[in-house]
């Protein structure tokens, strides 16, 4: 069943419409900045988590997801966890999950597989020293201009 889109989605939408791809990387970065966390695919235990990584074109990306939902579709649809098993989910603070990033020199594949971002590291490591520079607020936000009235009613409507 299709997801309705949330917030994240429409600035994922934003930054699509931005011909230049350092901006495109902004406009997703300061959305995962406003989420209250960060949800990763777990390929460790519980005891021991381990965040699921990939290579593309050499470099090293972290599986960040906006919400854990999303995960599930993943996993379930990948077969990697059976309906009845728990959710492989390692949930960050987004604060220390950026820092964590920085931290392991990693780029960021958000939401694969649909609706992917891939934002490189260099770029993760420029909004991160900008964001900590500016006070590292979570929940500042931006507007996203051209919606419809439609859309803005239903935002409004459900206190977003």
């Amino acid at each position: 069943m299709p997801r309705l889109p949330d917030r994240f989605d429409l600035q994922v939408r934003k930054a699509r419409s931005c011909t230049d791809p350092v901006r495109q990387a902004d406009y997703v970065l300061g959305a995962l900045a406003g989420l209250r966390e960060w949800h990763f695919v777990n390929l460790g235990t519980k005891e021991n988590p381990q965040a699921a990584r990939t290579e593309i074109d050499a470099d090293p990306y972290l599986l960040v997801y906006s919400n854990a939902d999303r995960i599930e579709d993943f996993v379930r649809e990948q077969g990697l966890v059976r309906e009845t098993a728990a959710l492989p989910v390692i949930s960050v603070a987004t604060e220390a999950a950026m820092k964590w990033c920085v931290e392991c020199r990693v780029g960021l594949f958000v939401n694969p597989p649909e609706d992917a971002v891939m934002i490189p590291f260099e770029q993760v490591q420029a909004f991160h020293a900008e964001w900590l520079k500016r006070g590292a607020r979570q929940s500042s936000g931006f507007w996203i201009p051209n919606m419809t009235s439609e859309e803005e009613d239903f935002w409004q409507e459900h206190g977003l």
